[in-house]
């Protein structure tokens, strides 16, 4: 008997089974339209935001008064306007801290970006760069950083035009710089308040121990010379105490006159001449003043004594100035409404460096052996006879210092010219 082919029963499907699936996968695909739509919103309004802010850094960047620039070993990787703007500027660029020069805004970037790659650890560098051949310089403070992260190897330079800021700073250090000289004026002049009496009484004794030599001794033609000199000098000085009194005092100062500047200088030359003649003997180098004067100088406005002093105090530097001899050089002129003095010398000169400080108080270069006051005293003088006084280095080698007044007319008296 032959076994009977079974027939596998068919699965049974229950009614609206296939309709409850339709609507399960229905349900979740607009499930899904619903998260893909909000993932579209939320990425827009991603997307909108990284413009806005990019558009806002972009406007922030270019409207920024700082210059900004990205940097790596050889050149500007990215510059905002402000950036190409300076970099318009000419230069030469000094940077104040070593005096280097860069000609371009570029190159004081790309200085700075290898100072501050060759920063072991990193690290930030800031310094300032001024216009090296302009009357009225422009001051940049540079500041450059290391980037780090996937920019790693590049640098972030900014630039800010601080001028008016530096100008402030220098005003303020002017200013403090001058009060301080004003409290050393006072505190000098209460000083010179104590020690102007002292001195006043030792001059008095000295001058009557050379009148009572004058009259007791029978000096020598030389002798007698030096013993003029001595009661000229005797005599300024007394004047010069007196008007240090008055100053302490607050009392007016020199009355000017009218002054024959030639003699005032063969006075001047005179007093000095012997101790500079002595000095160059026991130095042995030799030293020789040539004073030449021309007949008929006008008169100037001013005081015989501060100005023989001015005359004094300049053969004197030119004395100091020349340790191994030469030749001091005393030349007067009238040039046009003005009468000009010069005293010139073959010494070491003046440094460049210190030319612009010469006449200011307290300034020198002897050290110790210099109080400063000598140059500014004598412009002070000068300048209060309504001339200049200023000071230059020859071509020759050696200073020259050139006294300017104004040539006073003659008088008249009686019909005839004086």
């Amino acid at each position: 008997m032959s076994p009977r082919r079974v027939t596998p029963a068919a699965p049974s499907t229950a009614p609206g089974a296939g309709a409850q699936e339709s609507q399960g996968l229905l349900h979740k695909y607009r499930e899904l339209l619903a998260k893909h739509a909000a993932l579209v919103r939320k990425l827009g309004e991603n997307t909108r935001r990284q413009v806005v802010t990019f558009k806002l850094s972009h406007w922030a960047l270019d409207t920024s008064d700082s210059a900004l620039a990205m940097m790596n070993a050889t050149s500007v990787v990215l510059a905002n306007s402000r950036w190409h703007a300076l970099g318009r500027l000419r230069g030469p660029w000094r940077r104040e801290e070593d005096g280097a020069e860069r000609m371009a805004l570029r190159d004081v970037g790309q200085a700075e970006a290898e100072a501050v790659l060759a920063l072991t650890g990193g690290g930030t560098r800031v310094t300032r760069y001024r216009q090296a051949r302009e009357a009225a310089p422009r001051v940049l403070e540079v500041r450059a950083e290391r980037v780090t992260g996937h920019l790693k190897g590049q640098v972030l330079v900014l630039a800010r035009d601080i001028t008016k800021q530096a100008r402030a700073e220098e005003e303020l250090a002017n200013a403090r710089a001058t009060l301080l000289e004003r409290e050393k004026v006072r505190a000098l002049g209460e000083l010179a308040a104590g020690i102007a009496h002292d001195l006043r009484a030792t001059l008095n004794a000295m001058r009557l121990r050379l009148e009572l030599l004058q009259r007791d001794v029978g000096p020598t033609a030389k002798g007698q010379q030096h013993l003029d000199a001595l009661t000229r000098i005797v005599s300024d000085a007394e004047m010069r105490v007196g008007r240090l009194q008055d100053f302490s005092r607050g009392k007016p100062g020199t009355v000017l006159e009218r002054v024959q500047l030639a003699d005032v200088v063969h006075d001047a030359v005179d007093i000095v001449r012997g101790g500079i003649e002595h000095q160059a003997r026991q130095g042995g180098h030799p030293l020789r003043l040539d004073v030449e004067l021309p007949e008929g100088l006008p008169r100037v406005t001013g005081s015989a004594m501060e100005l023989r002093y001015v005359i004094i105090n300049l053969l004197i530097n030119a004395r100091d100035a020349m340790p191994r001899g030469g030749i001091i050089r005393v030349r007067a002129s009238k040039t046009g409404k003005l009468v000009r003095l010069t005293v010139e010398d073959e010494g070491t000169g003046i440094p460049e460096e210190h030319l612009p400080n010469i006449f200011k108080p307290f300034f020198t270069t002897k050290g110790d052996k210099g109080t400063g006051l000598g140059l500014s005293m004598a412009h002070g003088v000068v300048t209060q006879a309504g001339g200049t006084l200023t000071g230059a280095n020859r071509a020759e080698g050696g200073a020259v210092f050139t006294l300017t007044f104004p040539a006073l007319k003659p008088l008249r008296a009686r019909g005839r010219m004086r």
